[in-house]
């Protein structure tokens, strides 16, 4: 099983199978609201505060600076709160503000970065999304890793909103692989079985407790 699960081939099998492929937008696609979901895209915050250290998703934040500075979106959401639990895990990242503090840097208008900083997980994602675009059904470009859209779609349309996947930061390799990729186990081939286990059953999870 370790063999298995270290192999390069055998884990970009799976992600090729679970990811959503990338989204092609025509140029005359036009949508009012981004929407980014936090999570990994801002690391701990170290000895130097006027940085600000990307994390490994920092993608979900530089497609949507592409997508707004070609007016494909006009607005950004970006939600994410505290994922403190007391006594267990202490979250001081404070990675909305962080993200949005990114954006503004690179040139997106402040008035046009709208933050919702109480969400702690995908279900609450959704949520506090719902209640910021209240009855709107106008379609809205969703920015989230790829592995994780599958979750993240189902959670939105369940609030009722009409999202548009946009997958960003993929696992998946589409190029051809070398003999070492092959034969050689890596303990990141099994870090990235292990990412992808956690959600394919937060899908199942979600699906059962009715967020999804």
């Amino acid at each position: 099983m370790l063999l298995l699960f270290t192999n390069g081939y055998f884990v970009n099998q799976l992600y090729r199978w679970y990811e959503l492929p990338q989204t092609i937008l025509q140029p005359n696609q036009k949508f009012t609201y981004g929407v980014i979901l936090g999570g990994g895209i801002i690391k701990t915050l170290q000895e130097d505060p006027t940085r600000i250290p990307v994390g490994e998703t920092a993608d979900r934040m530089l497609q949507p600076i592409l997508l707004y500075k070609t007016g494909i979106i006009s607005k950004i959401i970006i939600t994410g709160g505290d994922t403190s639990i007391k006594g267990l895990r202490t979250d001081e990242i404070r990675e909305t503000a962080q993200v949005a503090k990114f954006l503004i840097t690179m040139g997106v208008d402040s008035l046009d970065i709208i933050r919702e900083e109480k969400a702690r997980n995908t279900h609450e994602n959704a949520t506090y999304t719902q209640m910021i675009l209240r009855e709107t059904r106008e379609p809205i470009l969703l920015i989230t890793s790829a592995a994780h859209m599958r979750r993240s779609l189902a959670c939105f349309e369940k609030v009722g909103l009409n999202p548009v996947a946009y997958p960003v930061d993929h696992k998946k390799k589409d190029s051809p692989m070398g003999v070492l990729e092959w034969l050689m186990p890596s303990d990141n081939h099994l870090a990235r079985f292990s990412q992808l286990v956690r959600e394919v059953f937060g899908l199942v999870i979600y699906k059962l407790n009715g967020y999804a």
